[in-house]
């Protein structure tokens, strides 16, 4: 493919691999940083070597690329939070079964959840010893302090904890991803605080928010709907907090839950606007010029009162060199332009590798630098309206080609109407984009007219109108599609080799794709239906029992739930299992599992049963038992209790188990009991 005969593309791909393995590897900076200046040193003297005796050697090639992997590792372990002696973590007295005094600032407001307004907080002090790192805050909505505003320093006493592993199979990692963002330990707050005192803003971050709450107040007093109002905010603002969890699901029904977030497509369409508006400037001396400082300060400018949060930056960093590159009509590839922007921001966050929307973004941008251009070769519409409604579905048909085994590994579901909806959906959001920034502008002047209002609040209902109409056709929604990390390479795989069949038709290219597409059927397919055993699942569910018993491809669920509908740990499981059919039915008494016997203890508390002797126990429903005369009378190899038991039955039960000394399974802390067989 020609996109790869530029040098910054392999480049940006053997940094990401380093970034990647930086995860799996425990190699010292400092080792790195002489690795890395030694190579370097080798690859000078040999450029000098066959520039004068007038060589080509191949070999250094392998220097550069082990080069750029040394160097994705070391960027990622130096942007490491703990890498820095003043962290919270290297604190001796540190100990998570203590109170200590904290002080911290709000930096961002999160989504709530159902108990807990939610935010991340950058530590000032611990116990009066100044240190650095970040917090996941939990403030109960049950407290005095209703809400905490951003910038504000609070002080309280209370206990650092960790964040839970994940305690069904397939669940989201929620304690990787805070990792990642260098968050290790959380604090849940009620009536523990102490002091709240407001500050002054002091960061460009920090003038951000000051911005967007004084915009958002004024928002507020206009004539907008509650739904309408969310949706401004999330639009220009970046704050999503607002948007119900109904049309949230909706728009990702209807496969347009990315303009909910600003992203590339949001930034792509305000660049497109700004170079259209400002396109008189070309006829002026100098005007290419001022048109570009115009629309850099015009996009960071937006960047930051949407609150620079890592998905603007990306964006606008991203179209800011297409920017820069076209308006001083620099000849460049644009793969390779997109390279360069990715290169910059992973030196700067290497983290941004592990992010979605990293991931989605670019892979959209760079299927439509690809795809798009193969598409219009094969249509084409000589009216300029007609060619303009195509255009936009050969945009939407090229970013889906590239971001779909990214969807299927992460949402595992695809939106059959998706090209439907973008025809509609992107040219409201062009609108409102447009009217919105106008509007914004004239907040700060003067009371915006009413007709603007109006006319932002019809393109709204209008666009939401459309996704709940083509959320409702549920024949065209393909959900719960398993796909693994395996599927994922092996799809980009053969998305490549067909890139490079199309611009090079050999038959061994056919060859070579044809092996891959077969690997795909046999290494995804069919190995796992080969291979997958019976399983049997003692779930967590607070104040219920779910018990999950695989045959193959077949699940059994035996629960006392009221229905099954939205149970996310279920749901999870078919999708990771690769789940094809199930089927339910009330919880027994006596299980075979394999070779043992399983007994179900629930409320009544009867286990005396003379004519079967189980070497498993399963407790349900708090039974009122004596557990050291279950222990002597059954002599059970292992005792399991779900979350349907009372915590102090649980905590009792423990200590009985390990007095005993018989195994035991607490699902609330061990996660779901789990055995293949």
């Amino acid at each position: 493919m020609q996109a790869f005969k530029y040098p910054v593309l392999k480049l940006t791909l053997f940094l990401i691999i380093g970034v990647i393995l930086s995860e799996y590897t425990a190699i010292a900076v400092a080792i790195l940083l002489g690795a890395i200046g030694f190579m370097l040193i080798v690859l000078v003297i040999v450029h000098y070597h066959c520039k004068k005796y007038k060589k080509t050697l191949y070999w250094p090639s392998l220097i550069v690329v082990l080069v750029m992997i040394l160097l994705g590792v070391f960027v990622s372990k130096l942007h490491t939070p703990t890498f820095y002696k003043p962290h919270y973590t290297h604190l001796e007295a540190l100990v998570d079964t203590q109170a200590h005094q904290l002080e911290f600032a709000i930096k961002k407001r999160l989504k709530p959840t159902t108990y807990n307004q939610r935010y991340y907080a950058e530590l000032i002090k611990i116990d009066s010893i100044r240190v650095s790192g970040t917090l996941l805050i939990n403030l109960s909505k049950k407290s005095q302090q209703t809400n905490f505003n951003v910038n504000e320093k609070i002080l309280a006493s209370t206990f650092l904890q960790e964040v839970n592993e994940p305690l069904n199979p397939y669940q989201f990692n929620y304690k990787k991803y805070l990792k990642r963002l260098g968050i290790y330990h959380q604090v849940f707050l009620r009536d523990e605080i102490i002091l709240v005192i407001p500050q002054s803003p002091n960061s460009i971050t920090d003038y951000a928010e000051t911005i967007r709450e004084a915009l958002n107040k004024r928002l507020q007093k206009l004539p907008f709907k509650p739904i309408e109002l969310a949706f401004i905010k999330a639009l220009l603002l970046g704050q999503r907090q607002d948007i119900r969890a109904d049309v949230y699901e909706d728009y990702a029904k209807a496969g347009a839950v990315h303009i909910l977030a600003i992203s590339g497509l949001h930034i792509g369409i305000l660049l497109l606007i700004l170079q259209f508006i400002m396109k008189p400037l070309l006829y002026f001396r100098h005007g290419k010029f001022v048109r570009l400082v115009l629309i850099l300060c015009v996009l960071w400018s937006f960047a930051i009162i949407a609150g620079l949060s890592p998905s603007v930056v990306r964006a606008v960093t991203m179209f800011s060199l297409f920017a820069i590159v076209r308006g001083l009509k620099r000849t460049s590839n644009s793969l390779n332009t997109l390279a360069v922007s990715a290169f910059i921001l992973l030196l700067v966050r290497p983290g941004f590798c592990f992010d979605v929307g990293f991931q989605l973004s670019y892979a959209a941008v760079a299927s439509i630098i690809i795809v798009k251009p193969v598409l219009d070769k094969w249509w084409g519409i000589k009216h300029w309206i007609g060619n303009w409604f195509l255009d936009l579905l050969k945009v939407s048909i090229a970013a889906q080609i590239g971001v779909l085994p990214l969807s299927l590994y992460y949402f595992h579901q695809f939106p059959g109407l998706f090209f439907v909806t973008n025809m509609v959906v992107i040219p409201c959001l062009i609108v409102i984009l447009g009217l919105g920034i106008l509007m914004l502008v004239l907040i700060g002047i003067h009371q915006p007219p009413d007709l603007l209002i109006q006319i932002l609040s019809w393109i709204i209902q209008l666009m939401n109108w459309f996704v709940e109409w083509v959320a409702s056709k549920e024949a065209f929604l393909f959900n719960q599609i398993s796909f693994d990390l395996t599927a994922l390479i092996f799809s980009y795989l053969i998305l490549f080799l067909l890139g490079i069949f199309y611009h090079k038709k050999t038959f061994k290219n056919l060859i070579v794709l044809g092996v891959c597409i077969l690997g795909f059927q046999v290494i995804v397919q069919l190995i796992p239906a080969l291979t997958t055993k019976n399983s049997f699942i003692v779930f967590h569910k607070s104040k219920h029992s779910v018990l999950g018993l695989q045959s193959k491809h077949h699940l059994e669920i035996h629960h006392d739930l009221d229905s099954l509908t939205k149970q996310r740990m279920l749901n999870d499981y078919v999708i990771g299992a690769a789940i094809k059919t199930q089927s339910t039915d009330t919880i027994q008494r006596l299980y075979k599992i394999n070779n043992k016997l399983l007994l179900i203890v629930d409320s009544l508390g009867v286990y005396n049963i003379k004519s079967v002797k189980p070497q498993w126990v399963l407790l349900r429903q708090s039974p009122k038992i004596n557990l050291n005369r279950l222990i002597d009378s059954i002599r059970p190899e292992l005792i399991i209790w779900d979350g349907s038991n009372y915590k102090t039955y649980q905590e009792r039960w423990k200590l009985t188990c390990e007095a005993k000394k018989t195994q035991f399974h607490q699902t609330s802390e061990k996660g779901a009991f789990f055995i293949n067989y």
